[in-house]
């Protein structure tokens, strides 16, 4: 059982100090100072589609943390496609236990993203999306975002069957399916649209950056599972690391938090390497300057999301289910006014 004084209705269960030790780079950090005209926005596009929840509009102001430099258009972009998350995690959420009618709705986003109609309210939510990403972007990038928009849709039902203790998931295993399902690697491609820096094939798949992307993700995983793992536990919902650690390793709540903490800052030391490494990496490949700059503007968007997530963590994650129940998003997509 988890040991945190309070925690159903406690102050110290919503002061995210008290669940995990924030980073002196977080404390400091500066969100998007667009951030109040994006949400206004989003606001009405949520209001337009009859899907406004708290916890959509809650989740969308991530946005102006992990992307502090994008112009108010692109911000409104991020924070819509933010919203979305919310919205389609909950929904499928809500239909767990039927992972046929999961996998019937990813199949037609996925669709939606080579050329195929909408057919439903989700899909008509994404079909929006999906063309304003499309608008004037390299086709390079939109081959790479699209396979990062499947990715995230077909792990979909593998998430949710996490559900069922037989599956008996690995760290290894949950932090590769989180990925794609955390859709961490395709908010890192969308940080190429919203900050005007897409990158070339040869400087997106330089080593060293793709590694610093999945050392963001996993630590973006790692403080997201030690902050859901306090709800997770009313619901007996075993989908987080501390529950794999503690099966794992038979500890309790405190231990497994305190190895996510050390494995949090081994990933963060691992980070910091392997931007020395990129610079060196810049100097044998020959990179222009011009080259070296979006190579620079790479390891940047990486670093805003991880310390952009951990501010906006702290201050938010505890307060996800303060707001109406995730079923909520089921009954309004399925309500006449959302045909």
């Amino acid at each position: 059982m988890i040991t945190i004084l309070n925690q159903e209705t406690g102050q110290d269960a919503m002061n995210g100090d008290q669940i995990l030790t924030v980073h002196e780079a977080a404390r400091s950090w500066q969100p998007n100072p667009n951030a109040a005209g994006a949400l206004a926005h989003t606001v009405e596009w949520l209001t337009r589609f009859h899907v406004h929840t708290p916890r959509a509009e809650r989740y969308a102001t991530l946005s102006a943390w992990v992307y502090p430099l994008a112009p108010l258009p692109e911000l409104e972009l991020a924070y819509d496609i933010h919203a979305f998350f919310r919205i389609y995690d909950d929904f499928t959420d809500d239909l767990a236990a039927d992972i046929s009618r999961i996998n019937v709705i990813s199949t037609e986003l996925t669709g939606i993203l080579y050329g195929r109609p909408a057919k439903s309210p989700m899909g008509m939510i994404f079909h929006d999306l999906w063309t304003r990403q499309i608008i004037s972007s390299p086709d390079q990038w939109v081959a790479r975002v699209s396979e990062h928009w499947e990715w995230y849709f077909n792990t979909q039902a593998t998430y949710a069957a996490m559900r069922d203790r037989r599956l008996d998931t690995t760290v290894e295993e949950y932090l590769e399916l989180r990925q794609g399902n955390g859709a961490v690697a395709l908010c890192l491609v969308l940080g190429e649209k919203v900050n005007f820096t897409y990158l070339p094939p040869h400087i997106h798949h330089c080593t060293q950056l793709r590694l610093l992307r999945r050392l963001a993700s996993d630590i973006i995983v790692y403080c997201n599972d030690v902050y859901s793992s306090v709800r997770d536990a009313k619901r007996d919902d075993p989908r987080n690391l501390i529950t794999i650690i503690r099966d794992q390793a038979g500890c309790d709540w405190q231990e497994a938090r305190a190895r996510c903490e050390r494995e949090m800052r081994t990933l963060d030391w691992s980070i910091h390497i392997t931007k020395q490494r990129l610079d060196a990496a810049c100097d044998v490949l020959q990179f222009t300057d011009a080259e070296r700059a979006q190579a620079r503007m790479g390891a940047r968007i990486a670093d805003d999301w991880n310390w952009g997530y951990q501010a906006w963590a702290a201050a938010n994650e505890l307060l996800m289910d303060t707001d109406p129940p995730r079923e909520e998003i089921s009954r309004m997509l399925t309500s006449p006014r959302a045909v």
